[in-house]
């Protein structure tokens, strides 16, 4: 029997199927309850994690979902992120790609450590990481980071990808490299990337072979630009953003197998956390 849900009901009806796509955190999972987001009369929920600083608000309007962080200090006043999405599995998306990274980047202001001090906090976050990829078989490891303070969690995948998730100070947000067969870059990248555009653009000047196949896919997703080295510049300031290496033979021909390696920043730990499956396999 169909359940009925009366209007007043239906934003905290939504949130509780948002907060079943969210990853847990040492076991915790999301919790919804209803809330009065300032910026609207609409219904709105509060999605709230034991054990987490803070909270996400979702306000659901007619034609859209309206995203929002909250701290002690920090009341929302508008969104911080809009979709046109009112499915539980995008909005989710969302969170993870836009909101959990602002929390977690405000949380560490006014939280975290000075840069020289923070490796426990790095390496917790590393420890959940890898806790989410070994239980999908797995094996990452964690290694000395390139920059000062830094460290990172490095693994391959069956499908021929090799992965360094790396922190930096107490910044909470993610730097990925990755490289791999270009099949399955181009698979990975739009995982993190905005939804396909209704008109793909454009990148004019691109010269090599594996950069036209490279841009053709990812103007699908965001503004991609070509970079004076000849790699790509993917991404926005609102997301995750970064760069496709350009290839190391310029003029070699391409196939599904040709090496390419790209590199992201902006990560949430938690969308992270949410991939580990598909990053395991």
């Amino acid at each position: 029997m169909s359940t009925v849900i009366a209007p007043g009901h239906a934003g905290l009806a939504l949130a509780h199927r948002i907060v079943e796509h969210l990853p847990h955190r040492d076991g915790h999972a999301w919790t919804a309850a209803a809330y009065s987001a300032w910026w609207t009369t609409r219904p709105a929920a509060r999605l709230t994690q034991t054990g987490r600083t803070g909270a996400v608000i979702v306000a659901v309007q007619a034609w859209r979902t309206e995203l929002a962080f909250q701290l002690d200090g920090r009341e929302p006043y508008r969104p911080d992120a809009v979709t046109d999405r009112l499915a539980p599995q995008p909005i989710a998306r969302e969170i993870l790609r836009l909101v959990l990274p602002r929390l977690d980047d405000a949380t560490a202001l006014a939280e975290a450590p000075a840069p020289a001090d923070a490796a426990p906090v790095r390496l917790a976050h590393l420890g959940l990481i890898g806790a989410a990829l070994r239980a999908h078989g797995a094996e990452p490891a964690e290694r000395r980071g390139p920059l000062p303070h830094s460290d990172s969690l490095v693994w391959r995948s069956g499908s021929g990808m090799e992965y360094r998730a790396t922190l930096v100070g107490a910044n909470p947000a993610v730097d990925l490299a990755l490289s791999g067969p270009v099949r399955e870059v181009e698979a990975v990248l739009p995982l993190f990337l905005d939804e396909p555009a209704k008109l793909p653009r454009r990148v004019r000047g691109v010269k090599t072979a594996l950069g036209r196949r490279l841009a053709a896919h990812l103007t699908q997703f965001t503004t991609v630009d070509l970079l004076d080295d000849g790699g790509l510049s993917v991404g926005t300031a609102s997301g995750p953003f970064g760069y496709v290496a350009p290839p190391a033979d310029p003029g070699a021909p391409v196939g599904d197998s040709s090496p390419v390696a790209a590199e992201l920043h902006g990560v949430g730990i938690d969308h992270l956390i949410s991939l580990a499956p598909l990053f395991a396999r």
